[in-house]
């Protein structure tokens, strides 16, 4: 070292300090949980644009289990996609027990510019949708009987997927309309029930008991059935026009009760027939070979009354 370039002195050089280390440590968000709304036919799954795209992925790109079903709609900063409800369209696979169907697919969302390579994978999103199978409907009309003429009505249950008519003809056509029903004494009751529902191709309608009492309580007592345990109490007065074979069923019986006043009650199951035998095999009263099925309430009509005269 010199300060005047001519005397000069040693000195130990000091260590060129080193600048602190700087770590910076980047986090992804975690991704959220697609939103799933189940409709009566149609499932809609809805993904947030911009947390996927913090986390590197591109809601444009997903597409459902069948790659041809990526259509969506952009809301308020959501992607939503949707696909009817219905066994095998876009990939929906559908499973069922003694209570429920579910419908359930995934959906697969591609890295940011990673679509259209083939290397990219895309990260998938299970989803189900849980449907009950048991439903309930209730006829809350009055028919009373008359001797001289008959006017009718059809009962429409709280619940719109199942319904139950009174019938005028033997083909199950014209059914009565809505409002107090008059049947003569001796005539024939034909009733249907029938369910309807999007994407219930593989269930049926069975009916298990029908029968009637004095009041529109389907447990109270006592009952005079028509149909019990599926198959008809006296094959000369009650007659099984359908049942087990479709989401309809049908049967007539001859107007005869003790009662003055009685309400009719039937309770009904879904059978899903490619699993099961849905159709009643009755051997005398009681029926043979038919598997378990979902019970559901049972609908009524009622009260029907007796009466010498008209007043």
């Amino acid at each position: 070292m010199s300060e005047d370039k001519i005397t000069w002195r040693c000195e130990r050089k000091a260590p060129t300090p080193t600048p602190p280390r700087i770590t910076v440590t980047t986090t992804n968000p975690p991704i959220m949980a697609p939103e799933v709304v189940c409709g009566q036919s149609m499932i809609q799954v809805g993904l947030n644009r911009a947390n996927l795209r913090a986390a590197g992925l591109n809601a444009s790109t997903a597409h459902l289990a069948d790659s041809r079903c990526s259509a969506h709609e952009d809301r308020n900063g959501t992607v939503w996609y949707q696909v009817e409800r219905r066994e095998g369209r876009c990939g929906n696979t559908l499973e069922t027990n003694t209570t429920h169907a579910v419908y359930s697919n995934s959906l697969f969302v591609y890295p940011v510019d990673g679509r259209n390579d083939s290397l990219s994978r895309p990260v998938s999103f299970p989803l189900s949708c849980v449907y009950p199978l048991g439903t309930e409907s209730s006829l809350n009309v009055a028919i009373r009987p008359y001797l001289l003429n008959s006017r009718g009505a059809v009962g429409v249950g709280a619940k719109a997927r199942a319904s139950m008519f009174l019938y005028r003809n033997s083909n199950y056509t014209e059914s009565y309309p809505a409002g107090e029903v008059l049947l003569p004494i001796g005539s024939t009751l034909r009733v249907g029930v029938s369910v309807e529902e999007s994407g219930m191709e593989r269930f049926v309608v069975v009916l298990r008991d029908c029968y009637a009492n004095q009041s529109p309580n389907p447990d109270n007592l006592p009952r005079t059935y028509m149909i019990q345990d599926r198959c008809p109490t006296n094959r000369t007065q009650v007659t099984m026009e359908e049942s087990g074979s479709s989401l309809r069923a049908r049967f007539s019986a001859a107007l005869q009760v003790d009662y003055r006043y009685f309400f009719l009650h039937c309770s009904l199951s879904l059978c899903d027939q490619r699993s099961s035998s849905c159709t009643p095999v009755c051997s005398g009263r009681k029926s043979r070979s038919v598997s378990d099925t979902v019970l559901l309430k049972p609908i009524a009509i009622g009260p029907i009354s007796w009466a010498q005269s008209l007043e």
